[in-house]
Formats: structure tokens, C-alpha cells, sequence
């Protein structure tokens, strides 16, 4: 492989010197699903202790995030941030989440698009929205009104186990007209905070003050002071500047240089961890308006994958994803309340690789991550993280989704 490429062929040809070179500029390679990489550790190592406690303990201690920093930069007071957290929290507006790079630690993140046959009923989509809230396989997941009726994920160790757990229930409902599914290959932003598989600006996080004074504005939940401790929580800093190790020690008794080099190690080194906090969009009434892409289908990986990092450099995008083996190859959203989505739908077709683009807001966000968002039904924050490790769903009997909305019916 030492021919050089002549200045007629494309990059990154097959023979070449060059062949697959795209591929090293990426922190984590981009891969296929389910990789199981050494050095990737369980969320019960002691080098996640810091985030633990901070998960276990900030809804009624919020001083476990560092007061003097968030203090300093805000202009508050102490007791003003802890009040105002605390506040935050008991009204169901924010919630402290985080993801790590699933494929990575032997999970393949499975995303999938359900589209309802048209007349589907309002109160069976209620339903099978009841099905999908109460589904603790999903993790991220939504309702949508578009050109799609939902957007769920699941991250499982053995694609066949979501097929018969999952597809093939759906498939045998008469109101669904596709389930179409699309695996992560990079998940590129979440939240608006960079994610490990970005190419640039990891752990950076996009809302900028003049999206926040915007939103301080439409909205009567979080007011701009709220707002400004939100972007603070989740600015990009040393861990030794997110957490107050001293306040994790009073509550665990462990020592707190160890649980400082741990979670340094997890997040700053080794990208296996993203913290972030998530705001109640359906409190605020804000709707995330999500962009399908499918490119033509000759679009070499590499361009494919260029094309996620140059819609990664556009900040209104607060989720991005990379697909793979899916109808679909890029997926990004952004807050139709808060910018031009018309405009960035335009800046998505300026690519000539662009073949199609399928638009839909969600209207209800189930889970974030694992942790559900139903306020409502009293299950804030519950979280039940499954995993089919070992597990083989295909010998046995799955009962089918019931839709009935007639209690005689049910009888």
C-alpha cells in the first residue's frame, strides 16, 4: 500500500497510502456496534464514585457541585445557587443525567423511527405511547408529530434480543405502517454538550446567552438567573471545578483526592463519561424538532462522517448523531422555539450528498438516557438501567403490545 493518489481520485482510496487515514483523526475510531474495548470499566468502579454520590445526593445537597466555582462566575450567592437548585429540582425542571460511549463497553445503541399508518387513532397512539413510557429496555425515547410518530433508543449487547423484544411486537401491530431502525455509529452532541465521539470540542457545551435571554423570555419555569446557574452547571471545566470533594467525603467517607483522580481519569482522559443537566422541555414547552438525513447511498463513509463534523459546527443543534446500516444516515435536532429550524433545514440541503430529509417535533419526551421524564406519574429521575448480558429473549414468549382503549373490549 505505498501508491500515492493521484490527484484525480478521491481521498482515501483503497491501495493507497492513504487508505482508511480518516479514521485516525477520531478520538474513539468509528466502528461498528457492540465493541467491548479494554480499559472500559462498570458504573459500580470506584472511579466513578464522584459522579455517584453527586447523582445520589444533589437533589437534596446540591453543594456537592462546587459552590466557590458556580459563585464566582455567576455573581451569587451560595445559598442563592443551593436555593435556586433545590427549587430546580423539587418542581421537576432539571435533572443530572449522563451517558458514556456505549459502544465502547460491549452495548450496540440502537435507535428506531416508528411511523403510524394514517387514522391512527389519537387514543391508541396515547397507548402505545403508555407502552413505550413504561418499556424500561427503552432509554431516549419520544413521541412526534411529522413525518414519523416516534424516536426511541435501546442500547442492547445482541441485536436479535431488541428484534424479538421490541420489533417484532411492533411489526404485528395493525396501526404501524414501518419501524426503520438506526444504530448510533457516533453519538456526536447531546444536550447541547459535545459528546466522546466528537470530532472537536469535547465536553463543550453550545447554549449560548443569547438563546438563554431568549428562552428566559418565552417561558415563565426558569427565569434568567435560573438559566445562567443551568449553563453554568454545565460549562465545560477541571473536575476539581464540578464537584466540592470535600462535601463527597462527609457524605461517603471516601477520600477525596482518590475520587478526584478517578472521575479525572474517567471524563478528561479516557472520554468514558459525559455529566450533563437536562431541562423539562415539555414544562417549558419547548419542542425538539428532529432532522432525518439519508445521503445517497454511494457516499463514501469518510464524506459521510465529514458531513456530521461540519453540521456539528452549527451550535442551534443541540443533539447529532451519526447512523449506521439504517435508512438514515445523520440525525440532528434543535428547539423549534428557539431558532430558525427553516434555516437550518436549509443549511442540511446545501450538501449535495443529501438526498432526503424527514422532519417531526417531539411532543413528549419518555426517558433521557435511562431516567424517566413523566413528572406527572410521580416517576421523575427513576432509572432502571437493563442489560441482556447473558440473556436470550428469542426462546421466549413475548406477549403482545395491547392497544385496547375499551374496557369491555379488554374483558
Amino acid at each position: 500500500m505505498s501508491e500515492k493518489v493521484p490527484q484525480f481520485m478521491p481521498k482515501y482510496m483503497i491501495g493507497t497510502e492513504e487508505q482508511q487515514k480518516w479514521i485516525q483523526k477520531y478520538f474513539f475510531c468509528p466502528r461498528g456496534l457492540g465493541f467491548f474495548e479494554p480499559g472500559a470499566v462498570p458504573m459500580d468502579n470506584p472511579v466513578m464514585s464522584a459522579f455517584n454520590i453527586a447523582k445520589a445526593s444533589y437533589q437534596i445537597r446540591p453543594e456537592v457541585f462546587n459552590m466557590d466555582y458556580l459563585s464566582k462566575s455567576l455573581n451569587l450567592k451560595k445559598e442563592e445557587i443551593i436555593k435556586r437548585m433545590k427549587r430546580l429540582y423539587d418542581e421537576r425542571l432539571i435533572m443530572y443525567v449522563m451517558t458514556p460511549p456505549m459502544q465502547l463497553i460491549g452495548y450496540g445503541l440502537y435507535y428506531w423511527v416508528v411511523k403510524l399508518k394514517e387514522g391512527t387513532s389519537k387514543e391508541k397512539k396515547q397507548a402505545l405511547s403508555e407502552w413505550f413510557q413504561n418499556k424500561d429496555e427503552i432509554c431516549t425515547g419520544a413521541e412526534a408529530e411529522g413525518d414519523f410518530d416516534y424516536f426511541n433508543g435501546c442500547h442492547m449487547r445482541v441485536l436479535d434480543n431488541l428484534i424479538y423484544d421490541i420489533f417484532y411486537r411492533l411489526r404485528d401491530l395493525p396501526e404501524v405502517e414501518y419501524v426503520h431502525t438506526v444504530p448510533i455509529r457516533r453519538a456526536i452532541r447531546d444536550l447541547y454538550t459535545n459528546m466522546p465521539d466528537s470530532l472537536n470540542d469535547y465536553r463543550e457545551f453550545f447554549l449560548d446567552d443569547e438563546t438563554i435571554n431568549r428562552l428566559a423570555k418565552m417561558q415563565d419555569k426558569m427565569d434568567l438567573t435560573d438559566l445562567r446557574i443551568f449553563k453554568a452547571l454545565n460549562t465545560k471545566r477541571p473536575m476539581e471545578e464540578v464537584y466540592d470533594f470535600k462535601v463527597l467525603h462527609e457524605i461517603s467517607g471516601l477520600n477525596p483526592d482518590e475520587m478526584l483522580m478517578g472521575i479525572k481519569t474517567v471524563i478528561e482522559n479516557n472520554r468514558m463519561l459525559v455529566p450533563v443537566f437536562h431541562f423539562n422541555t415539555r414544562k417549558m414547552g419547548l419542542k425538539n424538532r428532529l432532522f432525518l438525513i439519508r445521503l445517497f447511498q454511494m457516499t463514501p463513509s469518510y464524506r459521510k462522517a465529514e458531513i456530521a463534523d461540519e453540521i456539528a459546527t452549527i451550535p442551534e443543534f443541540n443533539v447529532i448523531n451519526e447512523f449506521t446500516d439504517s435508512f438514515y444516515d445523520i440525525g440532528a435536532a434543535a428547539y423549534a422555539d428557539l431558532t430558525d429550524t427553516d434555516a437550518l433545514f436549509e443549511k442540511i440541503n446545501s450538501f449535495s450528498e443529501v438526498e432526503d430529509v424527514k422532519v417531526a417535533d417531539f411532543t413528549r419526551e419518555f426517558r433521557r438516557f435511562t431516567c424517566r421524564l413523566d413528572a406527572e406519574n410521580g416517576m421523575w429521575e427513576e432509572c432502571v438501567l437493563t442489560d441482556d448480558f447473558l440473556s436470550d429473549i428469542t426462546r421466549k414468549a413475548m406477549p403482545a403490545i395491547n392497544l385496547n382503549i375499551n374496557k369491555e373490549e379488554e374483558e
